[in-house]
């Protein structure tokens, strides 16, 4: 039997691993198959999986430097297509997949790691309506955050000044497309947000491959429109074409046209509501107008039946009569009166002295006193004798009295 040498263990993981690295087919590999088993080891970068198909498997392991080039991240059950090489784990005497480079199979990259940030955001309310801010119905101001050469900001600028020509137009120039355009709409949006005049903001561009519309599913650029205390309307590519941008915005519009038609009011609608609305306002004046000449007449009907003037007229009218009627009653009192004065006038008249003298009687005074009887006189008195027309004084010579029955 011929001598034969014999290995360790360890020289012959080392033969194997020095044969399987040194094989240059085995330097650059594609493979395709469904992960199984990933675990993402965030201390250190580096994420362990299997790739399997319907017989097999291989333990593969991606390293950090090239995991962080991922656009998505890797989940158990997801088909994908990887790059790299055959290695050898000595320790373990396995061999293993080193992946350098992972991409979807049959899905490209970005529109799985669109769908992943998209599921994420979403639930975590970013996108939910109750966040949404009212756009403004006469904005004064309008800001645009968009590139300075290309069509949107123009077609904007013609819109606005066809439907709203009062509204002004500020552009904030920003890269639209490649990596530095994250950071410039980030910087436009702040920019627009430290302003006190701004009521809305415009971030578009025209349309684009996913890649080209990437940078508006950056996960800052999202939180940044989230966070902004303006209303923001997205007119991100054509109709068919949606980034995050369009989920987290307070509207979302399929052009840049369209944006700037919802941004302002159509001065030829706002005419027709307007005169309208006059219209209204005539006919609502006309209306009251008629309704107070209405109210103007009953009132002055209420105050002709119930003028003072007439209840003065009719009461003057009853205070005359009452008046006539004293009238009459006094002069009626005062002719009674009168025919009673005269009856007892003839009635003095006719007990007065000087008015029975005047009849040829006379009367005899002593002393300024009537002598009524020859008793009170004496031969030799003083006597004044009365006439109608005169007094004579004479002296008592005889007195004779007469004879008692």
């Amino acid at each position: 039997m011929a001598s034969k040498s014999v290995l360790t263990i360890s020289q012959l993981t080392a033969y194997i691993k020095t044969t399987l690295e040194g094989d240059l087919k085995l330097k650059s590999v594609f493979v395709s198959g469904e992960i199984s088993g990933c675990k993402i080891y965030p201390s250190s970068g580096h994420i362990y999986f299997s790739l399997k198909d319907d017989k097999t498997k291989i333990n593969c392991v991606m390293y950090a430097n090239s995991a962080a080039l991922l656009r998505f991240a890797p989940n158990d059950g997801m088909k994908v297509l990887a790059m790299g090489r055959i290695s050898v784990y000595a320790q373990r005497g396995e061999y293993q997949f080193c992946v350098e480079s992972m991409q979807p199979d049959g899905v490209g990259e970005l529109a799985v790691a669109y769908e992943q940030l998209k599921n994420r955001l979403s639930s975590e309310g970013v996108f939910d309506e109750k966040h949404k801010r009212p756009i403004p119905e006469f904005p004064r101001k309008i800001g645009v955050v968009t590139s300075s050469s290309g069509a949107v900001i123009q077609d904007i600028k013609n819109v606005v000044s066809r439907r709203c020509p009062l509204a002004e137009i500020i552009l904030y120039p920003s890269a639209v497309q490649g990596a530095e355009a994250p950071v410039q709409l980030i910087r436009g949006l702040k920019y627009f947000n430290s302003k006190s005049d701004i009521d809305v903001i415009i971030i578009g561009r025209g349309g684009g491959s996913l890649e080209e519309l990437n940078c508006f599913n950056d996960e800052n650029l999202v939180w940044t429109i989230y966070d902004s205390h303006i209303p923001i309307i997205s007119a991100v590519g054509h109709e068919t074409d949606f980034t995050l941008c369009d989920f987290v915005s307070d509207l979302r519009v399929p052009t840049p046209s369209a944006a700037a038609e919802l941004a302002v009011p159509d001065k030829s609608t706002m005419i027709k509501n307007i005169e309208q609305i006059l219209d209204k306002m005539y006919c609502t004046i006309n209306e009251k107008i008629q309704t107070a000449y209405q109210d103007v007449d009953r009132l002055n009907d209420t105050i002709e039946k119930n003028c003072p003037s007439k209840y003065l007229e009719s009461e003057i009218q009853f205070i005359d009569n009452i008046t006539q009627k004293i009238k009459n009653s006094v002069n009626n009192k005062l002719i009674l009166e009168q025919a009673n004065l005269n009856i007892l006038a003839d009635s003095i008249n006719a007990r007065n002295p000087i008015y029975i003298l005047q009849k040829g009687y006379s009367f005899t005074e002593k002393n300024g006193k009537c002598v009524s009887s020859v008793k009170s006189l004496q031969t030799g008195d003083k006597i004044n004798i009365r006439l109608s027309d005169g007094t004579i004084e004479c002296s008592v010579v005889s007195i004779n009295k007469k004879e008692e029955d």
